[in-house]
């Protein structure tokens, strides 16, 4: 009984999730396009794409632009209004460099109530992480579970057992 419960409820929790961080980026890009709509000029345009302290690969577009709105000169160096990532894209990234050079006049969006943060654009949603997201959730929740009830180590000891068997030499007088 239990089981089916588990059978059915597992596969709706992982589309919910999925569903539920779609249609936050939806509403997310509802608002942003409600705000308002500035010329911005773009001062800096790089794409890094090298090894970081620990040898992880960073690939980032590095985009600068001014704006003016009401009245007062701002400076942004956050290009694109993002979500978690578990898998970002790196053409979209190279794309941005390509896209926004320096000396280019743009639209930006600007926050209506901190005048300070702008956008050009919000990022694309990433339909890999919208699958993989709620299935760490649900596989992280499993395994804590499994850990308190005591799964885990009856399979260790049942992995180790085996292995145990399969190594086994008798001795040879």
């Amino acid at each position: 009984m239990i089981l089916k419960l588990f059978s059915v409820l597992i596969p709706m929790f992982l589309i919910a999730t999925g569903f539920l961080q779609t249609f936050i980026y939806l509403k997310l890009k509802k608002t942003f396009n409600n705000w308002p709509n500035v010329t911005a000029r773009i001062t800096y345009s790089h794409f890094l794409n090298q090894l970081d302290v620990d040898g992880r690969k960073m690939v980032e577009a590095i985009i600068a632009f001014e704006y003016t709105f009401r009245g007062k000169s701002y400076r942004s160096e956050t290009p694109v209004l993002r979500g978690y990532d578990l898998f970002p894209d790196f053409d979209y990234e190279k794309n941005l460099t390509k896209k926004y050079q320096v000396g280019d006049l743009v639209n930006a969006r600007v926050h209506p109530k901190v005048n300070s943060v702008a956008y050009l654009e919000v990022a694309p949603l990433s339909r890999l992480s919208t699958v993989l997201v709620p299935l760490m959730i649900f596989l992280s929740i499993g395994f804590i579970v499994a850990l308190k009830l005591g799964y885990i180590s009856e399979v260790y000891e049942y992995l180790r057992l085996q292995f145990e068997l399969a190594t086994y030499q008798p001795d040879r007088i």
